[in-house]
C-alpha cells in the first residue's frame, strides 16, 4: 500500500542527491498490483541516488536489478548494507529502513516471493550486528525507522549497540513519511555535521517541510488525490496532516542511563498501590495498536504513564525516582514533535498489556512472543520482571539487570537468547493482587418505556466499585426478521468532572457519580457516506474527551484495493465533528499486524462491518460481527452524518470496565 508513496519519497532524496561529501544510496522493493508509476517495474532495484526536480520519475544511476527479493529477511538486510558501506565507503553512516512498522512486533512485511515474511524486531537486532561484523565498522552514525510505531524503549534497546543516533516515531506515520528533501538538503549544505544534527533536521523537518507540502505543484497533485480542496494552503495542509502525528530524535549513548532510571522507577513502583499503576495504564496516552483492534493499546507513551503513576501513588519516593528519571530522559530524547492530537506523547513508547493481551504473548510457544522478540530491552531493563510483579505478585531483584548489552564492545556478541525467558508458565494465574476489580450495577432503570423521535430518555443506575476505568452507553436495535440485536452506537460516558496530565484527558469518576448514575440517552444513528451511497455504521470511540467533540471514533471494515484486488482489514478515523481523518489498513485480515496508511483510490471499496448481539440458550449475549455494505470511493473523501434514529425496539445498555479492562453491564 505505500508503493507509491515510498517511490516519492525516493524521488525527493532525488531532488537533493548526492554530493562530493555525501552519498545516498537506496534499495527499492516495489509491489505487484499497487502503484503503476514510472514504468510499473516489480522488481527490486539498487540506485546511486543523484539530482533531478522530477517527482515522478527515478532518474539516479541504476546499479542494479535484484529481481524479485525477499525485503522481510534479514539476508535482504545484511546484503544491501554491506554492500553499500563496502562499495561507497565513508568516514559516517546512516541507514534508513521504510516501510510498515509495528513496534516491537517489527515490519517490512513482504509476501512476494514468500507470503508472510516479515522482519522481527530480533532480526532487525542481528541483521546489524551481522551488517557491522562484516564491513568491520565499529558502529553507525545513525538508524532511522521511517515506519509507524517504533520509537519505543525495546526498539531503542534493540539497536543501542550499533548506532550512536536514531530517529522513529511512536505513532502511526501519514503516508508522506519523512520530508527527504528537506534534511537532505541540509545534510549535503553541512556534511561535517554529526549524527544527532541529522536527527534534528528529521524531526524538525517532518511533515511541515515534505516536498508534497512545501511544493506547489506536487502539493496540488497529492490534494487532488486525497479528493481534497487544490486551492489548500501548504500551511493548513501540514496543520492538518501532523495533527495526531509523532517523531522522536533519541541520543542512544545515553540510552543505558535511562535504562537505570527505569529500573529505579519501576522498584519504586513495587511498594504502591497497585490500582494507582493500573490507572495510569488504562489513562496513559496510547498509540495504534498491532494487536486485537477492538482491545485498549498497550502502546502507551512512557513519560506520561509515569506523571500519571506518580500522581496516582502519591509517594516521595516515587516522586523522587521520578524526577531521576525524568533527567535522564531528557538527556536520552535529542528532538521530539507531536501534533495536538497526541499531546501526551513524550518521545518513547512501552509495551504495557492488560491481561488478556499478557496471556497472549506471554508463553514460549505464543505466535508473538514478547521476550522472544525483544530479548535485548528484556536483559537491560527490569520491566519483564515487573510485568510478573505486577500481574502475578512475584518479586524480582532488583539487580537482575545486564547493561552491558547495551555496549558496542559487548552487546552485538551476546547471545539474546538467554534473555528470552517467557513472561509467563503453564503454572501461572494472572491474579493482578491487591487491584479491586469487584464492579456492581443495579438493575438499568429508565424514564420512560417509548419516546418520540426528538424526545430523551433518563437512564439511571447504581455502580459500585473503588477502580472504575471508562464507562460506555451501547445502543442495539431489534431486527425482527433475524431476531438479531444490531449494535448501533456505542460512545463514552463522560465524567462530570474531567482530569488532564500531559494534555491527556481521563475520567475522575465521584463516589456520588457512581452511587447516583444518571444518562441522558438522545436517540442517534449515524451513517457512512460515499458518493451517493450510505449506509449505517458503528462509529467506535477510541480517544476519550471531555465531550463528544473531543472525542475520536473509528469505523471497523474491510479495505479492498480496486488495482490488486488485495484486501485489508481498516479502521477509518473521523474526528468528534465527524469529519474524516484518514484510514489506516492492518496486515492480517482480523485487525493485527502492520498498520498502513491508505491513500484512496478511485475504485477502491470499503465495506463496513456490521456488529449485532445473538442471545444463546443460557441467556448470554454473544457480539458477532460480519460484512455489511460496501461502498465506493469516488474521488471525494468519506463523510459522516448524523440522523434521528429509526423507530423500532431498541435495548440500551450501560457498560463498566474496570482497570483491568474487566467489563460489567
Amino acid at each position: 500500500v505505500l508503493e507509491g508513496d515510498i517511490f516519492t519519497d525516493l524521488n525527493e532524496a532525488e531532488w537533493v542527491g548526492s554530493s562530493d561529501a555525501v552519498t545516498i544510496v537506496a534499495q527499492l522493493d516495489r509491489y505487484d498490483g499497487e502503484f503503476d508509476g514510472d514504468g510499473d517495474w516489480t522488481s527490486t532495484k539498487r540506485f546511486l541516488v543523484e539530482q533531478d526536480d522530477d517527482l515522478t520519475t527515478v532518474n539516479s544511476t541504476e546499479i542494479a536489478d535484484l529481481g524479485e527479493v525477499d525485503s522481510g529477511s534479514p539476508k535482504a538486510l545484511i546484503d544491501f548494507a554491506t554492500w553499500a558501506m563496502k562499495a561507497y565507503p565513508a568516514k559516517k553512516y546512516a541507514l534508513i529502513l521504510s516501510d510498515h512498522g509495528a513496534g516491537w512486533v517489527g515490519g517490512w512485511n513482504d509476501d512476494e516471493p514468500k507470503e508472510g515474511s516479515a522482519l522481527t524486531l530480533y532480526d532487525i537486532d542481528q541483521a546489524l550486528a551481522a551488517i557491522l561484523r562484516k564491513t568491520r565498522v565499529p558502529m553507525f552514525e545513525f538508524i532511522g525507522f521511517d515506519a509507524c510505531l517504533m520509537s519505543s524503549v525495546e526498539v531503542m534497546a534493540a539497536v543501542a549497540p550499533y548506532a550512536r543516533y536514531a530517529v522513529a516515531s511512536q505513532e502511526t506515520e501519514p503516508a508522506l513519511g519523512w520530508a527527504y528533501a528537506k534534511f537532505l538538503d541540509q545534510l549535503v549544505t553541512r556534511p561535517t555535521q554529526n549524527g544527532a544534527g541529522l536527527a534534528r533536521a528529521i524531526v524538525t523537518s517532518y511533515i511541515v517541510s515534505d516536498l508534497r507540502i512545501t511544493n506547489t505543484e506536487a502539493r496540488t497533485d497529492y490534494l487532488d488525490e486525497l479528493g481534497e480542496d487544490v486551492a489548500t494552503t501548504a500551511r493548513a495542509l501540514s496543520q492538518t496532516m501532523r495533527a495526531d502525528t509523532t517523531l522522536t530524535a533519541v541520543d542512544l549513548t545515553k540510552f543505558a542511563d535511562l535504562m537505570t532510571a527505569f529500573n529505579d522507577f519501576l522498584f519504586a513502583l513495587t511498594v504502591s498501590d497497585p490500582a494507582a499503576i493500573a490507572k495510569a495504564r488504562t489513562y496513559a496516552q496510547s498509540f495504534e495498536t498491532v494487536f486485537d483492534p477492538e482491545e485498549p493499546s498497550p502502546y502507551i507513551d512512557l513519560g506520561n504513564f509515569a506523571n500519571l503513576v506518580t500522581n496516582f501513588a502519591d509517594d516521595p519516593d516515587v516522586a523522587d525516582a521520578l524526577a531521576t528519571l525524568q533527567k535522564a530522559y531528557r538527556a536520552t530524547i535529542l528532538a521530539e514533535t507531536h501534533g495536538p492530537e497526541r499531546s501526551g506523547a513524550s518521545g518513547l513508547s512501552l509495551f504495557f498489556p492488560t491481561p488478556d493481551l499478557l496471556t497472549a504473548v506471554g508463553y514460549a510457544d505464543s505466535e508473538l512472543a514478547y521476550t522472544a522478540y525483544a530479548p535485548r530491552f528484556v536483559g537491560v531493563s527490569l520491566w519483564d520482571e515487573f510485568l510478573r510483579f505486577h500481574y502475578l505478585n512475584q518479586d524480582f531483584d532488583p539487580e537482575a539487570v545486564d547493561l552491558s548489552l547495551l555496549d558496542p564492545r559487548t552487546g552485538p556478541k551476546a547471545n539474546l537468547t538467554d534473555y528470552a525467558i517467557p513472561l509467563l508458565t503453564d503454572e501461572d494465574e494472572i491474579t493482578a493482587p491487591g487491584i479491586d476489580t469487584e464492579l456492581t450495577m443495579t438493575p438499568l432503570e429508565i424514564s420512560e418505556d417509548e419516546i418520540a423521535a426528538d424526545d430523551t430518555l433518563l437512564l439511571a443506575t447504581q455502580i459500585a466499585g473503588e477502580n472504575v476505568g471508562y464507562i460506555y452507553i451501547e445502543v442495539n436495535r431489534y431486527d425482527e426478521e433475524n431476531d438479531i440485536y444490531l449494535l448501533e452506537d456505542l460512545d463514552y460516558v463522560a465524567s462530570d468532572v474531567s482530569a488532564e496530565i500531559d494534555g491527556v484527558i481521563y475520567p475522575q469518576w465521584s463516589a456520588d457519580d457512581l452511587a447516583d448514575f444518571l444518562y441522558e440517552w438522545e436517540p442517534t444513528v449515524y451513517t457512512l457516506q460515499s458518493g451517493d451511497d450510505e449506509t449505517v455504521a458503528l462509529f467506535m470511540p477510541e480517544v476519550y474527551g471531555k465531550g463528544q467533540r473531543d472525542t475520536d471514533y473509528v469505523v471497523h471494515g474491510i479495505y479492498t484495493l480496486a488495482n490488486s484486488g488485495a484486501e485489508r482489514y481498516a479502521l477509518m478515523h473521523f474526528d468528534g465533528d465527524l469529519n474524516f481523518k484518514s484510514i489506516f489498513g492492518f496486515q492480517d485480515l482480523d485487525g493485527t499486524g502492520a498498520p498502513r496508511q491508505i491513500t484512496p483510490r478511485q475504485g477502491d471499496t470499503f465495506t463496513v462491518l456490521d456488529h449485532w448481539y445473538t442471545i444463546n440458550d443460557d441467556g448470554e449475549w454473544i457480539l458477532e460481527k460480519s460484512p455489511g455494505t460496501t461502498l465506493t470511493y469516488t474521488g471525494q473523501p468519506f463523510t459522516a452524518e448524523a440522523y434521528t434514529s429509526d423507530p423500532g425496539e431498541y435495548v440500551l445498555g450501560i457498560i463498566v470496565t474496570d482497570l483491568l479492562d474487566n467489563t460489567t453491564a
